[in-house]
């Protein structure tokens, strides 16, 4: 078989880097010693230039002083350099300028836009951190890359027709570094990631979503967890919205009250064990199988105040069972009188927070929307945040979301 040699580098550089007349690749080159490719590129003395600053067409004047490097893509897995001195045109409004290089997206970048689009592609599938070695970059670089697209991708999201949102919380990294993610529900997406879990945080995206053509004043419903704060902070910012509360958060709140009761009867030493029913307690009564229920019996024997604190996390189960909300009302009623009356402080605590919020638990029953879109793609957070491992910044991590569950329309260059 006859091997034919390869005569059109020069073209092939031209066609990657997307060249068009009047630049052309003068010359390309292989440094062995410093096993990297480099090519040079030049513009046509003659022909005329956009200015920068107006696009108006221009003379050229001379060319920049120093001559200009960009990495591009690598070159059968050699890293490839781009060089070129670019012309200066003098425009008759503006002066003596140096022309924009086509291949790159701004004046003052270091990557081509091949290179860039590269990186997005590894960025859609792999941690950032193995990206930037992959690609043989810094950190601030891979970043500076991605959170271009994706923040470019986020401003031009026509959010018009938007009139539900989800606001939850969650923490970015060790300790209380929190974040307030927003999402619509009915298109299953994130919207907004914006730093802290206050009512800062809800303005910031509010001022965002009108940038992006959304309007505050027709979002009809925002499903949250029951904090105040989200509270306040959607009335201010969404003030034709109407609150529905999350049913897994009131079903938590539940939850840990029943915890305490169990923390309280079982003792400090007994609470802490295995063997203490914590993750028994934790699971439903009708998806139980027949040695789980059996387990409970002998839990609700031995300690019978968390056997009652059970049966009412199991009436709470019943309640959003219920298909109206005059239905589910009245099994509220019931429901919160037992707990007021049942001696078991935690209870009473927890059913004294469900009076206060009625309103709010029972719009669920008109509208069956809820935060189940936030807490099944929670799960794509989690492993968005370990795809920003080695980026312990709160930049790093909104990219990763959403890169994640953000389904935004990234317009990067294609490298093939």
């Amino acid at each position: 078989m006859r091997v034919e040699p390869v005569y059109n580098f020069q073209a092939m550089f031209a066609q990657s880097l997307g060249l068009k007349d009047p630049w052309s690749v003068t010359r390309a080159e292989f440094d062995s010693r410093e096993r990297a490719v480099h090519v040079y590129i030049s513009g046509r003395k003659t022909a005329l230039y956009p200015c920068p600053v107006c696009s108006e067409m221009s003379p050229r004047y001379d060319e920049e002083e120093d001559e200009r490097v960009w990495q591009h893509a690598d070159v059968v897995l050699y890293p490839c350099y781009i060089h070129s001195k670019r012309p200066r045109v003098k425009c008759a409004k503006h002066g003596i300028h140096v022309v924009d290089a086509p291949w790159a997206r701004s004046p003052y970048a270091r990557f081509t836009l091949g290179f860039e689009g590269y990186a997005m592609l590894l960025a859609q599938t792999m941690s950032m951190n193995e990206a930037r070695r992959i690609l043989r970059i810094s950190r601030n670089a891979m970043l500076n890359i991605a959170r271009y697209w994706v923040e470019k991708a986020v401003r031009e999201d026509d959010l018009s027709h938007i009139t539900r949102l989800s606001i939850d919380e969650t923490s970015f990294k060790r300790g209380h570094s929190y974040i307030t993610v927003i999402g619509a529900p009915e298109e299953k997406r994130v919207i907004g990631v914006e730093e802290g879990r206050d009512v800062a945080a809800v303005e910031r995206f509010s001022l965002s979503f009108e940038e992006r053509k959304g309007d505050c004043n027709k979002i009809q419903y925002v499903s949250m967890d029951m904090s105040q704060t989200y509270k306040a902070a959607t009335k201010l910012c969404f003030p034709g919205a109407t609150i529905v509360y999350d049913h897994f958060h009131v079903k938590k709140l539940m939850l840990d009250a029943m915890d305490t009761v169990r923390r309280e009867e079982q003792g400090r030493k007994v609470a802490r064990l295995k063997s203490s029913g914590r993750k028994l307690l934790m699971i439903p009564e009708h998806k139980m199988n027949a040695q789980q229920r059996e387990k409970m019996m002998q839990l609700s024997r031995e300690y019978p105040k968390v056997g009652r604190a059970f049966r009412m996390v199991m009436q709470l189960d019943d309640l959003y069972r219920c298909q109206t909300r005059l239905e589910a009302e009245s099994v509220m009623r019931r429901l919160t009188s037992w707990m007021m009356h049942s001696n078991l402080e935690p209870m009473k605590r927890a059913a004294a927070s469900l009076r206060r919020h009625k309103d709010e638990i029972m719009t669920y029953f008109e509208q069956r929307i809820s935060n189940a879109f936030a807490e099944g793609v929670n799960s794509l957070i989690q492993t968005a945040k370990r795809k920003a491992r080695g980026f312990h910044t709160f930049q790093g991590y909104r990219i990763a979301i959403f890169l994640a569950v953000g389904k935004l329309a990234l317009s990067y260059p294609q490298p093939w």
